[in-house]
């Protein structure tokens, strides 16, 4: 018998498929923050309607939602540096392992 996993089927060995590969945790961490930051932006843009209306001035009307705009804007541009900076962390860990199978193959 061979040590493939699998099973008889009419008299012949049939080969179980393999286990589905798993996506990676990097990109569910990064799919996560994604959502975090979407999330973020849009209850500030809900904030701002609900800032409309309860204001009566149109003056007051421009000035809530130019402060806003500019939340949301440095929001998503902190969310993009988070994101940047892990991506930056996950590539230089993805050299590193490389790097040291790299050293360990040399070795043998």
């Amino acid at each position: 018998m061979t040590d493939d996993k699998g099973h008889f089927d009419k008299g012949v060995w049939v080969k179980d498929p393999e286990a589905p590969v798993q996506k990676p945790a990097e990109n569910k961490i990064e799919e996560r923050l994604t959502t975090a930051t979407k999330n973020v932006i849009s209850a500030v843009d809900e904030l701002a309607k609900a800032t409309h209306a309860l204001l009566s001035t149109e003056e007051g009307q421009k000035h809530i939602e130019k402060t806003v705009k500019e939340t949301t804007d440095q929001v998503q541009k902190s969310f993009d540096d988070i994101l940047s900076k892990a991506r930056a962390e996950m590539e230089k860990a993805k050299a590193d392992i490389k790097a040291e199978a790299k050293k360990a193959q040399l070795k043998k």
